[in-house]
């Protein structure tokens, strides 16, 4: 017996997409602004602003990411859940108690930093000990407790999933699930265990670095440099815009090629590729940078 319960998403999903988009659209706009302007001061405040809005970025792709693959599956075995690269496989054994939040007769906790399709994070309760918060929203938070501690899941339909619990656990279990925890940080050791992976990871990063070392020194000993258009030139800060280009899409192949890693077969050579091209990038970016300096 399986059944499977996912976390309600409308809501969540519609945040972070308008979000992102409004970030990327914001942030593309200064950053264009950024390679237009001629004045150096100006061009370094759009710049900034513009990496400013981007930075969000990334956590709320994996938030997103995480809420659309976000699932809660009750067998007679267990309890699986599954959020992002986070993972956790309860017994049914080990299941202490169930029952919704709006029960316990206390207001819990919640975390800090969150919003409608990413409740997630810990707090330590007085009446629970450390509860671990894999939800989306707050009005269907299931609490889950183990010996450990106590997990704070959302799936859509409360009722159902109460209900399939305590048929399971009538029924008793089997054949226990095995007790596992994965976090994200595993994963990222998972990668980071892989040779090639490692390196192609290391090697476009050290390309990145040597890309911003060196308009980092050429800066200031520029008044100007050759830009876009045959004889046309720019302030020399504007070369700043190759080492902030490369580092964004190197941010973008390194999660793109770690979601693609994980799933493992013949996604991990499109992972390979992703990498790699981080660093071919890295290196026609600076080639380019040399061409409009000298």
């Amino acid at each position: 017996m399986e059944n499977e319960f996912s976390p309600p998403r409308t809501t969540g999903t519609l945040l972070q997409v308008g979000l992102i988009l409004v970030l990327a659209g914001v942030g593309a706009f200064f950053f264009y602004r950024a390679t237009q302007d001629p004045s150096g001061v100006n061009f370094l405040l759009d710049m900034l602003i513009a990496l400013v809005l981007f930075a969000p970025l990334p956590l709320l792709g994996y938030r997103l990411y995480a809420l659309e693959n976000a699932s809660y599956i009750l067998r007679r075995e267990g309890l699986m859940i599954r959020w992002g690269l986070r993972r956790e496989d309860i017994p049914l054994s080990a299941i202490e108690w169930m029952r919704p939040a709006r029960e316990v007769g206390f207001r819990l906790p919640l975390p800090w930093l969150r919003w409608p399709g990413a409740v997630l994070g810990r707090r330590m309760v007085a009446e629970l000990g450390t509860v671990e918060y894999l939800s989306a929203e707050v009005k269907h938070i299931v609490l889950v407790a183990t010996p450990e501690r106590v997990f704070a899941i959302s799936p859509e339909n409360v009722k159902g999933f109460m209900a399939t619990f305590q048929r399971v656990n009538e029924l008793g279990s089997l054949t226990p699930l095995e007790a596992q925890s994965v976090y994200p940080r595993v994963f990222i050791g998972r990668v980071w265990e892989d040779p090639l992976g490692r390196w192609l990871i290391i090697g476009s990063f050290a390309v990145g670095l040597v890309l911003l070392a060196g308009a980092a020194i050429a800066v200031p000993n520029l008044e100007v440099i050759q830009w876009v258009e045959p004889g046309s030139t720019a302030p020399a800060e504007r070369l700043l815009l190759l080492p902030v280009l490369n580092g964004l899409i190197w941010l973008f192949n390194l999660g793109a090629g770690a979601l693609l890693y994980r799933r493992g077969d013949d996604r991990k050579i499109a992972a390979y590729l992703l990498w790699g091209t981080s660093a071919l990038t890295g290196l026609l970016l600076s080639i380019g940078s040399l061409l409009l300096v000298f």
